[in-house]
């Protein structure tokens, strides 16, 4: 995998390369600065190609690939970066999980993409609102499953109309297919387009009467704590999975392999593959974010804490 203009130095002055790759990469970002933040996000840029080189050099040592390179965030300190993109905060709550059980062996590689049960990858946007779009993202797929009709449903709507969650500051998934249960159901994307992008969550315009026939949830099923668990999960669809996603900000394509932090963002587990060890998850930051707008993340060692905040919606 070619990535861009990985070179850095450990001195103050910024480098030709340096220069040259923030050059490149406010082309393919079309980033645009005033004169005054130029300095501050080329500093912040030239700094963050110093931790790409190092977590690439930590990644290849214990058996994987160089992963990370220049990403789109890389203007952001990562404290900008976690403050903006990582909102979720995992709930004390005891919820109870029920033991899934499959009536023969697990698959050996699954992927409900292949099976269209899952939708074009969304973008969020400068909006705390992954766990919405993680949960919209999990209802879409199972609707298919039941009704074999895949539709864009509204992430915006949860956003601005649950207000139990905080919008563009956070929630909860399980949450959010509860509010749901509550609305009778959801609306499509193209009836309720998503507006949150800018950071704003917005007043709440649901029109019940557009809610889309059978989208009406009765709750949720909360995942054991288990990679097996998760995989027979998978088995049966997709699912709501959140994560310790730091390592994300820099993530290009591969295997991730070492992925530190606390939980603190949803995506949509959408299948795994077992015997070359990975999960395949997608993201809700646009194509132009890791592989097409996904990322697969090692199985095995709970990596990212995958397992521990998994749900699927329930009718």
């Amino acid at each position: 995998m070619k990535l861009l203009g990985l070179v850095a130095t450990a001195s103050a002055a910024i480098s030709g390369d340096v220069m040259s790759a923030f050059l490149d990469f406010q082309k393919t970002y079309d980033k645009s600065y005033s004169d005054a933040e130029y300095p501050k996000r080329l500093a912040i840029f030239s700094d963050n190609l110093e931790r790409v080189n190092k977590l690439n050099a930590e990644h290849i040592l214990i058996g994987g690939e160089a992963v990370h390179g220049v990403t789109k965030f890389l203007d952001l300190t990562p404290e900008e970066f976690k403050a903006i993109y990582l909102t979720y905060v995992p709930s004390n709550e005891t919820v109870h999980s029920p033991r899934l059980e499959l009536d023969g062996p697990l698959a050996l590689t699954v992927d409900w993409r292949t099976k269209g049960a899952v939708t074009a990858v969304k973008d969020q946007g400068q909006c705390g609102s992954c766990w919405a779009f993680s949960a919209t993202e999990a209802i879409e797929s199972y609707f298919f499953l039941r009704s074999k009709s895949l539709v864009e449903l509204s992430p915006q709507q949860i956003t601005s109309c649950d207000k139990v969650d905080g919008g563009c500051n956070g929630g909860w998934p399980y949450r959010a297919y509860e509010y749901v249960k509550s609305a009778g159901g959801m609306e499509l994307s193209r009836d309720y387009p998503y507006t949150s992008g800018s950071g704003q969550t917005g007043t709440c315009k649901f029109v019940s009467s557009k809610v889309v026939s059978g989208t009406a949830l009765t709750g949720y099923t909360s995942i054991q704590k288990s990679e097996t668990q998760l995989q027979t999960a998978l088995n049966n669809g997709p699912a709501s999975v959140c994560v310790a996603a730091d390592a994300f900000q820099s993530y290009r394509g591969g295997i991730l392999k070492s992925c530190p932090g606390q939980i603190d963002h949803c995506v949509q587990a959408v299948g795994y593959d077992s015997t070359n060890n990975y999960w395949i998850v997608r993201n809700s930051w646009n194509t132009n974010w890791g592989e097409q707008g996904y990322i697969r993340i090692a199985m095995g060692q709970d990596l990212c804490q995958i397992a521990q905040a998994a749900t699927f919606p329930t009718w």
